[in-house]
């Protein structure tokens, strides 16, 4: 029972949020020849919520911190942000509020506050509602990158980045999170 009043709690979130987020800048790759995955953009009625979550987080504990969220597009497309994202115990020390938010322009997340990890986090991301052929996307040239301050793209280790040209999805598994800062898919 509580599996079905979750979801119908995630599913009016997604369909039905109340407050709108503003859009987090991420600068396209200064030298790179990659381009990070754009996202259709936000219809302008469309009402944005939840694109962000924050949670305080023990370090010597762990944690898990969960977004599910999305918005209408101007294509007249639904796009769906799903990141869960695992903090292992020890993972830093003492307690400090955790912010997690999607990019409304990029496929991408920024996270908060910048900090170092003793052992990396996990992260699992899906993007939906993408129309990869108008984005000239490629499954073999996608990958899961860091965008630092000046717009580089590092790789970050994963267990895989995952297409789906039918649903329009995009999904990176287990991508090892050493630090706070930007993140995002690359082709």
């Amino acid at each position: 029972m509580k599996k079905v009043l979750y979801f119908i709690l995630a599913a009016g979130l997604f369909f039905f949020g109340c407050s709108d987020v503003g859009t987090n800048v991420v600068n396209q790759p200064a030298t790179s020849n990659k381009t990070i995955v754009k996202i259709p953009a936000k219809s302008g009625h469309a009402i944005v919520s939840g694109l962000s979550v924050d949670k305080n987080i023990n370090g010597s504990l762990g944690g898990i911190i969960i977004l599910n969220s999305g918005f209408d597009a101007e294509d007249g497309s639904q796009v769906g942000v799903f990141a869960t994202l695992k903090i292992p115990r020890n993972a830093f020390d003492g307690t400090t509020d955790i912010s997690m938010a999607a990019d409304v322009e990029y496929a991408g997340l920024i996270f908060g506050p910048h900090m170092v990890f003793n052992v990396p986090l996990r992260l699992n991301l899906t993007f939906t509602g993408l129309n990869f052929k108008e984005l000239g996307i490629k499954n073999d040239k996608v990958g899961f990158y860091n965008v630092d301050d000046n717009g580089n793209l590092i790789p970050v280790p994963n267990n895989g980045v995952f297409i789906n040209y039918s649903t329009g999805t995009i999904r990176v598994v287990d991508a090892q999170i050493d630090h706070f800062s930007r993140y995002a898919f690359a082709q």
